[in-house]
């Protein structure tokens, strides 16, 4: 089952999921991160619940023109068992607009497999160049 977490985003148990997907993650992060994401309207925020346990999330941002995967994990011991895709479509339900996603290598199969569209581009920070994947899925 899928339900809107909006208003419950600011937990532990929550944080061992969505870490996943963050930068350095750390809990006064993630809690940043969630009072930011609570505080602004164009925000969802979406857990996959099995046995009335949270193993999944999906962050979005909708725009004018598009929604924006912000943020996608899914609890290490649950992966490759289509939930991520589950995440995915839920969003995609919701809104016709195409759905972006900025990733690293690590996910972009993820995305390629889904059906986005993948862009590298390099990516230049202190001196150190890496790849980044823009992943669009647009509806035909």
């Amino acid at each position: 089952m899928i339900k809107n977490i909006k208003d419950i985003l600011c937990s532990e148990e929550i944080y061992n999921i969505y870490s996943a997907c963050m930068f350095e993650p750390t809990f006064d992060k993630f809690k940043l991160k969630t009072e930011q994401m609570q505080k602004d309207s164009s925000v969802s925020v979406y857990g996959y619940f099995s046995n009335e346990k949270i193993i999944g999330v999906i962050s979005t941002q909708e725009t004018d023109k598009t929604v924006e995967i912000i943020g996608i994990a899914v609890d290490t011991k649950k992966r490759r068992s289509g939930i991520g895709t589950k995440l995915i479509d839920y969003v995609k339900d919701k809104s016709s607009k195409p759905i972006i996603a900025e990733t690293d290598s690590d996910a972009v199969m993820f995305y390629k497999k889904y059906g986005f569209d993948i862009e590298e581009k390099i990516v230049s920070k202190s001196n150190i160049s890496y790849s980044r994947y823009v992943c669009t899925l647009n509806y035909k």
